[in-house]
């Protein structure tokens, strides 16, 4: 919600007119003190993503289109992406969901997703795939993708919204033919993007994660491992945010980044000033890395 509707809800006001609230959100949000109830949606353990992998499969009636050897594989690439970290259901929903069109479309389980990022472009993929007629080619739904995520993340670095107007510039800059039509298809076709606002004239994404991870991608591939723009652009805006008090609120998105430069920018490390800069500002502490010395 923008500014002014976020202040106009004081529950611990007697002169606020509701009975009852209910308000979702990323963050924990500060609403005085009043009684209220916080539930928050549990994540799935790491050592718990087969079983997970297994109810879904079977609730989706799918568990026996793979063999024991197969299904575990799976299991074991999906761990290996998300290391000890606990995930949410939609990530797991997403790589069980690509799991399965693997098997029915390409019958090749190697061909799923290593990482998080990939992960996420394999999702839009699987979107587009369901479409038709008329269909536009991945990379050019990637590009426009990521495009459009940025113009809704650049202002407050959280997912949220942009002018319409704005979007079709950015794509015409780009140099993409007929903007309005390429919004029009992430809209009705695939359903990523919803247009908002009395006056319609606003659009934002429909999951915030993904809105982060394809920021992310559209971050990577103009700064690449340049630490001078980085620092330059990108940092110092978030500096600024965590000064005023957000580094919650921004944390997807910086963790989101952190994902793409390590598994897209060539030879990056953990060590990297940009990784270590981007986890140190999100609050986030690397595994540790053993190191064996191996005697003959």
């Amino acid at each position: 919600m923008n500014v002014t509707t976020r202040e106009a809800i004081e529950p611990e006001s007697p002169e606020f007119p509701v009975n009852a609230l209910v308000i979702t959100s990323r963050i924990e949000e500060k609403l005085g003190r009043v009684n209220k109830t916080i539930i928050k949606p549990l994540r799935i353990e790491a050592n718990k993503l087969s079983s997970f992998m297994e109810a879904y499969l079977m609730q989706r009636d799918k568990r026996d289109r793979f063999t024991d050897q197969e299904f575990f594989d799976a299991c074991n690439r999906l761990s290996l992406m998300v290391g000890q970290n606990n995930i949410t259901v939609l990530l797991a929903k997403l790589y069980a969901e690509q799991l399965i069109a693997s098997k029915e479309v390409a019958s090749n389980i190697s061909a799923l997703p290593e990482n998080i990022p990939n992960l996420m472009l394999g999702y839009i993929n699987e979107l587009n795939r369901d479409v038709t007629d008329n269909q536009f080619d991945d990379r050019t739904v990637h590009q426009i993708a990521k495009t459009i995520a940025w113009e809704c993340l650049q202002q407050s670095y959280q997912p949220g919204t942009a002018k319409r107007a704005d979007a079709v510039v950015a794509l015409a800059y780009l140099g993409i033919d007929d903007p309005e039509a390429h919004l029009n298809y992430l809209e009705k076709r695939l359903h990523l993007i919803q247009t908002i606002g009395s006056a319609k004239d606003r659009i934002r994404f429909c999951l915030d994660p993904l809105a982060e991870y394809l920021a992310g991608w559209y971050l990577i591939e103009l700064y690449g491992n340049n630490d001078g723009k980085w620092r330059s652009h990108f940092f110092k805006k978030a500096d600024d945010l965590v000064k005023t008090g957000t580094p919650d609120a921004i944390k997807g998105l910086l963790l989101a980044v952190r994902d793409c430069y390590l598994s897209e920018v060539q030879n990056s490390k953990e060590t990297d000033f940009v990784s270590q800069r981007l986890a140190k500002l999100a609050g986030f502490t690397p595994p540790a890395i053993t190191v064996q010395t191996l005697i003959p």
